[in-house]
């Protein structure tokens, strides 16, 4: 459906808005202002840390916390919160099973423990978790890694004998729904969530950029590593091993925008071809999202594009009609050997330059930007020549367990699966693997 002027107005409000909102220097005042206020107040410097019992991701969290205590001037206090809602977590059985299988690859490289488990905890081990943890009241850091280690092992009595005094339902439901509320006030919707002053940080992946927010504030204690540092192999020579990547992409996912670059980078260390496979958005597939999550997810890749050098928060949102114009001249792009550059132009125009992805003239400047001819590739402009080939790769995603862009699977020379990740913040276990499938070739 084609935008009508007051769509075109509306979307440039928010653009105006959310430009502001993404503003690195209204940032670095926001959190200037925030410090004053809390040292006029005579607070200590407060990490609010949001844990969920059944969540993998939170059972790493917690077993970072003891040595951020160790090396930070800080304290933590620690909510038990619920898992998130549909709207947060519209596929909750594959984000449970992705958040498992990721927790177990991650972990060792960053010198932390997860049991090597397939199995999903229960609702009633995770019940039983929870109720020893609001038995004990002040539980600290150390008992939610105890209780963790027990409920991924199904250990049921050894969690059980934990409680000093059981809670009944109504008590569990109203910690539980408290500690939600305070979590999304503080905007966030999903366990595994550090926030201070203002800013959330999810997981593991995101506990770097708090780091050094408190080394920039001069909490650190001493000189010693950072809390959170990732091993990685050397590589002293690159074998040529007849990989490729294919990328299952959303022009409406920022996290499909940013993956691009580094992935073009890896590509080229190690002679990889890239595979795009463009997917609709998930909201375009009928999933909602919670304005928490839309405004998380912006803001966190605001920090990720400053972190990366990469262009990002002049936004136009393509959803709808700019999703669809953009496809249908993807078969183009493609027959010519660029699909990969009209993605990058196309996705950099929406989420950096504040372009409207469904009108002609900045589809023309896209096309000619990357050296096609607009008179060719009009022809095919509203075109429905995409749409079997996302129904297909749509069925690919969900076959790979998974629900969202951008999907990253590495394939060897025989065209077989080697590894599946999702997110641009998995490029770097890719890239391990690699390494190791260098290792093993004489």
């Amino acid at each position: 459906m084609i935008p009508n002027p007051i769509k075109w107005f509306e979307l440039e409000l928010k653009r105006i808005l959310m430009r502001i909102l993404l503003d690195t220097e209204r940032d670095k005042r926001a959190k200037k202002k925030r410090e004053q206020k809390r040292s006029r107040e005579g607070r200590n410097h407060l990490i609010y840390y949001f844990h969920q019992v059944d969540d993998p991701y939170s059972h790493l969290c917690a077993q970072v916390i003891p040595l951020m205590k160790e090396q930070y001037e800080i304290e933590v206090e620690s909510y038990l919160v619920p898992p998130p809602t549909k709207e947060a977590a519209p596929q909750p059985d594959l984000l449970m099973r992705h958040s498992l299988d990721d927790a177990k690859s991650i972990a060792p490289y960053y010198g932390l423990q997860f049991p090597l488990v397939n199995d999903l905890p229960n609702n009633e081990i995770t019940r039983i978790a929870q109720s020893a943890l609001i038995s004990l009241k002040d539980y600290t850091s150390e008992d939610l890694i105890k209780i963790g280690n027990l409920l991924w092992k199904n250990n049921l009595s050894g969690i059980e004998e934990i409680i000093t005094s059981m809670p009944n339902d109504d008590v569990i439901d109203d910690v539980l729904s408290s500690n939600s509320k305070l979590r999304k006030k503080f905007g966030h919707y999903l366990g595994g969530i550090f926030v201070y002053e203002g800013e959330c940080y999810w997981g593991i992946d995101r506990l770097p950029l708090l780091e050094k927010r408190l080394k920039k504030l001069g909490l650190r204690k001493n000189d010693g590593p950072d809390v959170v540092e990732r091993k990685s192999e050397e590589m002293k020579e690159v074998k040529i091993l007849d990989l490729e990547i294919d990328v299952l992409w959303s022009a409406r996912s920022p996290y499909s925008y940013l993956a691009m670059k580094p992935l073009a980078d890896l590509a080229k260390k190690y002679h990889l071809n890239l595979n795009y496979k463009i997917i609709l958005p998930m909201v375009m597939r009928g999933m909602k999202v919670s304005l928490e999550k839309r405004t998380y997810i912006t803001k966190d890749c605001k920090r990720i594009a400053d972190q990366n050098g990469i262009p990002f928060g002049n936004i136009v949102d393509p959803l709808g009609y700019a999703v669809e114009r953009c496809y249908s001249l993807y078969p183009f792009a493609k027959r010519h050997g660029k699909e990969e550059k009209y993605l990058w132009a196309f996705a950099e125009s929406v989420w950096a330059n504040g372009k409207h992805g469904y009108l002609e003239k900045n589809l023309k400047n896209i096309i000619e930007s990357i050296g096609l001819s607009w008179n060719d590739a009009k022809k095919e402009l509203d075109s429905e020549n995409w749409k079997n080939v996302v129904e297909k790769n749509k069925e690919t995603l969900f076959k790979l367990g998974k629900w969202g862009p951008p999907t990253i699977i590495l394939k060897n020379k025989e065209g077989k699966e080697e590894l599946v990740v999702w997110g641009q913040d998995r490029i770097w276990l890719i890239e391990e693997r690699i390494k190791m499938m260098q290792t093993c070739v004489n």
